[in-house]
């Protein structure tokens, strides 16, 4: 339903949505792009990836989840920047499992073929489950990211394949900071509201100190009343970024 109701908004908007399915080892990914109907800036076009959030719905994700999710919020918070903004879909439970990080690289890949892209304006984003992908994509591929905003999120910076090895992650991160390292060369703006009732805000704040005592160069925005299921309160917070994020393409 959202995403029927994107295609009709679209046709007022100056994006248009491209829907794809790309083979990525013996799996079929499904991916969209929302891509400025102005022609490419002679540097490229900003990009911006998408990282959706998770669901317990049954039968589980439809394909183009995430262009429902960048519709949601990426889209109406960030439209000023002129990006080509991708959205793949995760193919497991985490976007920090390998098979997950082989599709977005892989999708990346074919973006990259179908459009110029400015390389030196790039951003990574997502909320909850795409929240915990960001972090992870920041820490693992600070080559192809500018800048990075986990939206509702705790960090996540080393690859998992169960919900154990997610557990484990969580108390490493708490036993030392050797979390951060992957993390201090890339800038971070996090997003994370203090009515969360899913996520710890406790755990971001702590996280956000850790990085700023190692010298990382983090913001922390903090919003109020916005509960963890009302994805689209994060549109302002996100918005309100724009400036940060164009500082750091200008760098």
């Amino acid at each position: 339903m959202r995403r029927r109701a994107l295609e009709q908004r679209l046709d007022q908007m100056p994006v248009r949505m491209d829907q794809r399915e790309l083979k990525v080892g013996n799996r079929s990914i499904t991916y969209g792009t929302l891509v400025p109907k102005t022609p490419a800036p002679e540097a490229g076009y900003p990009l911006i990836v998408g990282l959706h959030f998770g669901t317990s719905q049954e039968p589980g994700l439809s394909p183009y989840f995430g262009l429902g999710y960048v519709g949601q919020l990426v889209y109406p918070a960030l439209k000023d920047l002129e990006a080509v903004i991708v959205a793949p879909d995760a193919p497991e439970f985490s976007w920090a499992h390998p098979d997950s990080e082989a599709a977005v690289m892989a999708v990346l890949a074919e973006v990259r073929t179908q459009h110029r892209i400015d390389a030196r304006q790039t951003l990574v984003t997502g909320f909850s489950l795409g929240g915990q992908g960001t972090w992870y994509f920041a820490a693992t591929h600070g080559d192809l990211f500018r800048a990075a905003i986990p939206m509702a999120a705790a960090p996540l910076t080393t690859p998992v394949r169960s919900a154990a090895d997610v557990a484990a992650a969580r108390k490493a991160r708490a036993a030392s900071t050797e979390w951060a390292t992957p993390l201090l060369r890339m800038p971070l703006y996090v997003i994370q509201s203090r009515a969360d009732q899913v996520i710890d805000t406790e755990a971001v704040t702590e996280a956000v100190q850790t990085l700023k005592g190692r010298g990382a160069d983090v913001t922390l925005a903090e919003i109020d009343d916005v509960p963890h299921n009302m994805v689209s309160g994060y549109i302002d917070a996100l918005a309100a970024a724009e400036p940060w994020i164009r500082r750091q393409w200008a760098r």
